[in-house]
């Protein structure tokens, strides 16, 4: 009799757990977005030109070198920062400039930002600036775009087509 007691408490304990797991999978309600509002992500990684463009060494520079040194070329490992801005409607959403990462600063940098925005049309410009010896921004895109709610726009970079793709 002392064993269906407790065959008895362990079915009405595991009961109970499985009722406030129940109700904690559905309730709260989480909502990632406000009602009304999208959300326009920077996602993206690139590597950016070099800081310094290389130079062809002269001949007293290669005897100076040692035997297995002796390459032509002098380029620099490190990579410009990036600078990217959006802006909806004319208005600056970001301005962030990434560096980039790695030992010597020679890796791609990794772009990532999110915005909640109100939904409807609205006209989306993102540049970018991957150069130190550039003046203004060589890569600039705009396009208009009516968002739903609770929709996701993802602006990203080609490093083929050397464009800013819209997802």
């Amino acid at each position: 009799m002392r064993h269906i007691g407790s065959y008895l408490f362990q079915a009405v304990a595991y009961a109970l757990f499985a009722v406030v797991i129940a109700y904690f999978s559905t309730d709260p309600a989480y909502h990632y977005l406000r009602p009304g509002e999208a959300e326009v992500r920077l996602a993206f990684k690139h590597a950016a030109a070099l800081r310094e463009p290389c130079h062809k060494r002269t001949q007293e520079e290669l005897l100076k070198l040692p035997p297995n040194m002796r390459k032509p070329m002098a380029c620099s490992r490190a990579r410009s920062p990036i600078v990217v801005e959006l802006e909806m409607d004319g208005k600056n959403l970001a301005r962030a400039t990434f560096p980039a990462p790695g030992l010597h600063g020679d890796g791609s940098a990794f772009v990532y930002d999110k915005f909640p925005v109100p939904v409807g049309e609205h006209l989306l410009t993102v540049r970018m600036n991957d150069s130190v010896t550039a003046t203004g921004f060589p890569f600039q895109v705009s396009e208009k775009r009516v968002l739903q709610p609770g929709q996701l726009l993802v602006i990203g970079f080609d490093d083929t087509l050397q464009t800013f793709t819209f997802h």
